[in-house]
Formats: C-alpha cells, sequence, structure tokens
C-alpha cells in the first residue's frame, strides 16, 4: 500500500475526471503529469474543468510504441487520442537539468527568448515533480471510480514556471488559454501555497523573469485590471485578486534579493 495522502478528486462515472485518472494510472511512470489535471492536484476541487490530459518526459521516442498501442490515434508530436474523445499532449524536456540548460543558453550571452525561457521552466519541473496517490470518486456516492497511485505530479512551483513562461507566448494566437494560465496561475498562487524553500531554490534567471511576471499581472495597477477582464469568465470559484497580490508579494518577500535585477517587463 502506498503511504502517500490521496488526492481526492469527484466526478461522474465515465466521466472525464474518471477517464483522466483511469489514462493517467497505464501511462509509463518515468512521465510527469502537468496541465489542468496537475492544477486541480495541486489547488484541489473546484476548478474549472479540463478536457485533455497533459504530461512531460524525457525520450518521448521510447514510449511512442507502447502509447501508440494504448492510443486509437497518434498523429506525432507526442499528440495522442483514445476512446471517449479523451487527449493526451506528451512534451519531450531536455536530457539536461534545468541549470546546465540555462547555461547553454546564455553561453552566446543574448538575452532568453520566451521560447527558450519555457524550455528551461517545464525542464525544471520535470525533474522536481513529485509523488501523489490520485483518486477519482464518485460526486455522489463517493464510490472509487479509478486510481493513478505514486504518480509524479508538477509541484505548485513547477506548474507556476511553466504557466509563466507559457502566458507571452499565448497572448496572440490562443488569448483563451491565456485567460485559463492566468486563472490557473491565481489559484495554485492563493490556494496551492508554492513552498518558499522551492521558490528559493529556483535557477535566478527563472525566478527573476517568474517573480517580475507576476507582479507586473497581479499587482501592478493596469496589468492587474487587464487579468481581471481576462480571467471573469471563470467564475466557479471566483478568483480573488486581493489574495494573490498579497501571495505574490510574499514570494516577493521571501525570495532573495539579488535574484530580482531591474531587467524589462517581459
Amino acid at each position: 500500500m502506498s503511504e502517500l495522502r490521496p488526492v481526492v478528486l469527484s466526478g461522474r462515472s465515465g466521466g472525464t475526471t474518471h477517464r483522466e485518472v483511469e489514462l493517467l494510472a497505464s501511462l509509463p511512470r518515468e512521465m510527469r503529469l502537468i496541465g489542468g489535471l496537475a492544477v486541480m492536484c495541486r489547488v484541489g476541487v473546484p476548478h474549472r474543468t479540463t478536457v485533455d490530459l497533459d504530461v512531460i518526459t524525457r525520450g518521448l521516442d521510447d514510449h511512442h510504441e507502447s502509447m501508440s498501442r494504448l492510443a486509437l490515434t497518434s498523429t506525432g508530436g507526442g499528440q495522442y487520442s483514445f476512446e471517449g474523445g479523451l487527449d493526451l499532449d506528451v512534451i519531450e524536456v531536455a536530457s539536461e537539468s534545468a541549470e546546465e540548460v540555462l547555461e547553454l543558453l546564455g553561453a552566446s550571452g543574448a538575452p532568453l527568448t520566451d521560447l527558450e525561457l519555457a524550455v528551461v521552466a517545464h525542464t525544471w519541473a520535470h525533474d522536481h515533480a513529485a509523488p501523489l496517490d490520485v483518486v477519482a470518486v464518485h460526486d455522489s456516492t463517493g464510490d472509487r471510480l479509478a486510481e493513478a497511485n505514486g504518480r509524479l505530479v508538477a509541484t505548485t512551483v513547477g506548474l507556476l514556471v511553466m504557466k509563466c513562461s507559457a502566458v507571452p507566448l499565448r497572448a496572440s494566437s490562443k488569448p483563451e488559454k491565456r485567460s485559463s494560465d492566468l486563472y490557473d496561475i491565481g489559484r495554485l498562487l492563493s490556494v496551492g501555497h508554492p513552498d518558499p524553500s522551492e521558490v528559493s531554490a529556483l535557477p535566478p534567471l527563472l525566478l527573476q523573469v517568474t517573480l517580475e511576471r507576476l507582479h507586473t499581472w497581479f499587482v501592478d495597477d493596469s496589468g492587474r485590471d487587464r487579468t481581471y477582464r481576462e480571467v471573469r469568465r471563470f467564475d466557479e470559484p471566483q478568483l480573488d485578486l486581493d489574495e494573490v497580490a498579497e501571495a505574490v508579494e510574499d514570494l516577493f518577500a521571501l525570495s532573495s534579493p539579488d535574484a530580482l535585477g531591474n531587467q524589462p517587463e517581459r
């Protein structure tokens, strides 16, 4: 028996949560859960609904054959479709650590692009994922529907850095995803309670960019107004921006001043 405290998610028999947990249990154990289901695990429910599964891993080619046997279709690039309209997106991370990736990318002296920062963030989240027992239960009877024990799930901080790196990439091509990412970030900050020691352990550049963006989106007046307009479509539960702003200020207070420079806003 696992000694992990289970994360219990409610849903209906045959519903999305039931099928997602069932699919998670069938995946190679090297894969780390990210995305909407991981946010639900870290903030608890209720939270906005999610309709697909996202994971990160190294060596995707090593898993492709077994994944293709599980899936109904595989379109390549880590995209798989399963029975019932459930999709799985597998993102491959760098083979090096986040610190090594930063060193390699910064060798030229040029500022990192948003895409390069996303590579670093996903790699760090992969390497710092923590195991959870994820259980789906019937929302009326409480009966167990599916369980995925000892699965590696991105931590609250891992999810924060990935989403902070993703938001600028969504700005024009996927504005609806930018809104949902900002909502998730707010919930992770106000309900997920990021571990201060884990925040302090972030590579300095990743820490600096993450905190600067959080301050722009949730504390600065103009950025906070825009964030309010974007996240208000998610009203179950409503996001308390005052709580989020306080959580951001707490992270600033707990983080080393040496990590925070005066880089231009991203």
